[in-house]
């Protein structure tokens, strides 16, 4: 049992998903240090998780025992798990009553969902490609999709059929798969055209926003997403938004993205307003994260779910329940 301290707070944990952070740390060790909770008998994992306060300390306000949270912190993979300094609103945040202990634990993925699509500052008329159909990037065409913001086409880009078909559920017009479809000309096919006076007779795809919700995974055949990226995004507004991790460093000729002039932009975890945001998201009903659960086992059951979380062609968001 955790031990609490006077400005933090202990939570019972009821669902805790396993992100992929946690997958490149349970394949290849990386992360490790930073994304679990260290005790005597080893890390603790589990950083998107749901659950009930159970003690308060003394110098805590504004939270009490009983209330529904959801908290920034490592550890969640476990029965319980404290939060050493607790600030509401800010790494504590609590739970209406219309959200399931599932949505919540999905509470900190649909914030950096909602972080990814500000950054890309989605305008009427644009179109966006979204590589990555797990938890973050279908948080990305569901938070679109809700913004209403008149955008023509959403189109998602994934190696699992199954993945693709969710993003159709949420939201996508239109999805590729990157294994057997040739992005090029699957894009060119989506989306409208343009020409540079530079580059007469070359079609360019009009996609104003790419978000990279994949980064860099080292067993995959395809080429990277950035590079990707870079080669659809259209010349001189085209904005691309890196949200996923690198598992390792990368070589690339930028020449590209020289010549079109577009940005690439970094993005990463969320702010208190993208978590009060989701929240509100989530309350409302604007978006449904339970229909994002594939899995649920229990924490007896951890190397089980580990394991189907590795295997993207048959999952999408695994969860346990302590």
């Amino acid at each position: 049992m955790p031990t609490l301290s006077p400005k933090g707070i202990l939570i019972k944990v009821k669902s805790c998903c396993i992100c992929g952070s946690d997958l490149h740390m349970y394949k290849l060790g990386l992360f490790t240090d930073v994304i679990t909770r260290k005790t005597d008998q080893g890390g603790i994992p589990g950083h998107e998780f749901s659950g009930e306060i159970v003690e308060v300390g003394s110098e805590v306000k504004d939270l009490a025992v009983g209330d529904r949270v959801s908290a920034y912190t490592n550890g969640g993979m476990a029965e319980y798990v404290p939060l050493d300094q607790a600030f509401p609103g800010r790494n504590v945040f609590k739970i209406p009553d219309e959200i399931s202990d599932k949505e919540a634990a999905t509470l900190e993925p649909l914030g950096n969902s909602v972080h990814a699509v500000m950054k890309g500052k989605p305008e009427k008329g644009d179109n966006a490609v979204v590589f990555g159909a797990g938890i973050i990037g279908l948080g990305v065409v569901q938070v679109l999709k809700a913004g209403d913001y008149g955008l023509k086409k959403i189109i998602a880009v994934d190696v699992s059929d199954k993945r693709l078909d969710m993003a159709l559920k949420v939201g996508a017009d239109a999805v590729i798969n990157v294994s057997r479809d040739d992005l090029n000309e699957k894009i060119l096919e989506l989306v409208d055209t343009i020409e540079l006076p530079i580059a007469p007779g070359i079609p360019f795809p009009a996609v104003d926003m790419v978000y990279d919700c994949v980064g860099y995974i080292q067993d995959r055949p395809e080429p990277p997403v950035i590079e990707q990226a870079i080669n659809i995004a259209r010349p001189w507004t085209g904005r691309i938004i890196a949200h996923g991790v690198f598992e390792a460093p990368l070589t690339l000729d930028l020449s590209i993205m020289v010549g079109k002039q577009i940005q690439i932009i970094g993005s990463y975890g969320a702010w208190p307003e993208d978590s009060q945001k989701s929240i509100e998201l989530m309350q409302t009903k604007k978006v449904d994260r339970e229909i994002l659960v594939s899995h649920e086992f229990s924490l007896d059951q951890a190397s089980e779910a580990f394991e189907t979380s590795c295997t993207v062609e048959d999952s999408i968001k695994v969860i346990i329940n302590p």
